[in-house]
């Protein structure tokens, strides 16, 4: 063996030691540092997707909570922050168990959508945007989590088919309605 093909085969040993796990560590370098995950593409999507927006979903209902607004948008905003307050944690569980990094947003991070601000009087009137919103975003929500029934990870599959009412109840509430004969 030549001095090169030497240089080759310690190359690659050093390139594919360093995504290996070594003793003491608790995960693959590869996972830590290329963002490998343990699901495949459509769960990666699932998890960054619905955390993010439960996420601004329950941090809009607390904030819509907090102001004065129509009983209406104080009603649907409590049954969101009903709904996505315990599923964040479960959903941050669930992926960390298939490695996929999530962003841990905090409260002072949020900030209202201006054409849902207060006026200069302190009042909201936009009670029929808040409720249009909240339709679309569960309606987003809700589609992820339909694909998710369908993705060939069962533990992932169960989570969906168990969460897929829960859901539709919230999309229902802002007055969202299944469009059974559409093509996605």
């Amino acid at each position: 063996m030549n001095i090169k093909n030497s240089f080759l085969v310690a190359a690659s040993l050093l390139v594919l030691g360093s995504c290996a796990r070594h003793p003491g560590e608790t995960v693959r370098r590869g996972t830590l540092y290329n963002n490998e995950s343990n699901v495949d593409s459509e769960g990666y999507t699932f998890f960054k997707r619905v955390h993010e927006k439960a996420l601004f979903e329950m941090a809009f209902a607390k904030y819509i909570q907090s102001i004065p607004a129509s009983a209406e948008a104080k009603e649907l905003a409590a049954k969101v922050a009903e709904t996505y307050e315990p599923m964040i944690a479960e959903l941050a569980g669930l992926a960390s168990e298939y490695s996929v990094v999530l962003t841990e947003r905090t409260e002072p991070d949020f900030v209202v959508p201006h054409h849902f601000e207060t006026d200069s009087l302190g009042t909201f009137d936009n009670a029929a945007g808040y409720v249009a919103h909240v339709q679309h975003e569960q309606g987003a929500i809700l589609e992820q989590f339909e694909r998710l029934t369908r993705n060939t990870n069962k533990k992932l599959q169960e989570y969906a088919l168990e969460k897929v009412p829960t859901v539709k109840a919230v999309f229902a509430a802002a007055g969202g309605q299944e469009d059974h004969g559409a093509h996605h």
